[in-house]
């Protein structure tokens, strides 16, 4: 399909108008949610209490790989809220009245968000097997999420980036547990951290893709390895945070505005 074809339709009649503004409200959001989402530790763990009572609990082991591991879990229910509410269709994850009320997405790239919301269903199944939990089932986006695709995509681009950081963590706390204590759920988790991180960067790029950013692909590296975004075409974007724990990644999730119950 031609590029052309693919961004035809993005948005609804309504939303038609100058591209060179709707992309640069877009990336404005962008921004203002990933900087929202990158607070301290601290103040989105007083976020987190606030608004979640104890969700921290849950990653309250001694263990950083299982910690990681339970973040996982409750990121991929949001994952999965996310991608069910953007189809209109919601999710076993999702608040009631809290999916998009018409067809926001055409229809190549609601197969896009379908396949995502499969994939992250699969994630889910995958990290519960190897025992991982979390004890919120139900997470509800900030108002007006999903009233326009311009809104939905920047915050889908935002989360996605903190999923990557959170995978990228927890592959070096898994991998750091199974080299010097020989962890074998260190080695599972790592493995399958790093597997699932691969589809969550295809997600943030798709994500892009559909908004019509050029290019969506703006990072030579999703992490923080130096020196940093260069300016150079392929490496124009804001990196992922890695996470130093589960609990920064959960914080940061809460920072977004998601509310779990």
């Amino acid at each position: 399909m031609a590029n052309a074809d693919r961004h035809r339709g993005i948005t609804s009649a309504s939303e038609c108008g100058d591209k060179t503004s709707t992309r640069r409200a877009l990336v404005t959001r962008v921004l203002a949610w990933s900087g929202s989402a990158l607070v301290s530790v601290g103040a989105g763990a007083a976020l987190l209490h606030a608004r979640a009572g104890s969700a921290s609990a849950a990653l309250s082991t001694d263990n950083g790989v299982i910690n990681f591991g339970n973040a996982a879990v409750g990121a991929e229910r949001i994952g999965i809220a996310f991608y069910g509410n953007a189809l209109g269709t919601g999710s076993p994850f999702s608040v009631p009245g809290d999916s998009a009320k018409g067809t926001l997405l055409n229809s190549t790239h609601r197969v896009y968000f379908h396949a995502a919301f499969n994939q992250e269903t699969q994630h889910l199944k995958t990290l519960q097997s190897l025992g991982l939990s979390f004890p919120f089932t139900k997470f509800a986006f900030p108002a007006g999420t999903f009233d326009s695709a311009n809104r939905m995509l920047a915050f889908g681009e935002a989360l996605e980036s903190i999923f990557i950081g959170a995978y990228l963590g927890a592959v070096l706390a898994a991998a750091n547990a199974a080299n010097q204590i020989g962890d074998a759920l260190g080695v599972a988790v790592a493995e399958l951290a790093a597997q699932i991180c691969g589809i969550e960067c295809e997600h943030r790029v798709l994500i892009r893709d559909i908004a019509g950013l050029n290019p969506p692909n703006d990072r030579f590296f999703e992490g923080t390895q130096p020196p940093g975004p260069t300016g150079q075409l392929g490496d124009t974007g804001i990196r992922s945070a890695v996470f130093a724990t589960g609990d920064a990644a959960v914080a940061a999730l809460v920072a977004l505005g998601i509310k779990p119950s």
